[in-house]
């Protein structure tokens, strides 16, 4: 007879291993209940018992926990290499729509044809609403003044600034600081 649930070994350094892969587990199924946000209550509650667990096996608690990053960062890549080809299925669908009205619009235009009642549509060829279009016939450089819109873009020159830091000049409005710390899993 199968069981369902694998058979815990008497040792413990087995049991422990299992019981690790169910924390895990469990944390992952939280986390997802909770969109990833580690900041929710019962999810920072988890974590910390978790953290505060680590003394009794740090090496296999850090080696499980950094699997399930691995696997939630494998599930983030497979879900965004999926959205991409979905959305290349919407661009491709939306493509051959806009083909197919065009089309539609240019039979409607040429025959002259009234609208058409269908047993799902009604279709019929109607003038576009808003302002009309305005075309202009020559380059910015030839406009008069009144016609063009000042917009000035500004940003800060972070390489100046650095640069200038780094040379030693007093800069009171600026600084550099300190690199922050990352976790690096290879």
């Amino acid at each position: 007879m199968i069981e369902a649930r694998p058979q815990k070994r008497e040792t413990h350094m087995a049991r422990t291993l299992y019981d690790i892969g169910s924390d895990m587990q469990a944390l992952e199924a939280l986390l997802l209940e909770n969109d990833g946000d580690i900041s929710d209550v019962s999810v920072s509650i988890a974590v910390e018992a978790w953290e505060r667990e680590l003394e009794t096996d740090l090496h296999g608690k850090v080696d499980a926990y950094v699997r399930l990053i691995a696997d939630i960062e494998a599930r983030a890549d497979a879900r965004l290499v999926e959205s991409n080809r979905i959305a290349d299925l919407v661009k491709a669908d939306t493509k051959a729509a806009d083909a197919l009205r065009e089309r539609l619009r240019f039979i409607f235009e040429t025959k002259g044809l009234k609208p058409v009642q269908t047993d799902h549509f009604k279709v019929s060829l109607v003038n576009n609403g808003g302002k009309a279009p305005l075309h202009i016939r020559v380059g910015m450089d030839e406009l008069p003044s009144w016609a063009v819109k000042s917009e000035t873009i500004l940003s800060v020159n972070k390489d100046a600034i650095r640069a200038a830091l780094t040379d030693g000049k007093e800069v009171s409005f600026a600084s550099i600081g300190e690199r922050g710390n990352r976790i690096s899993i290879k």
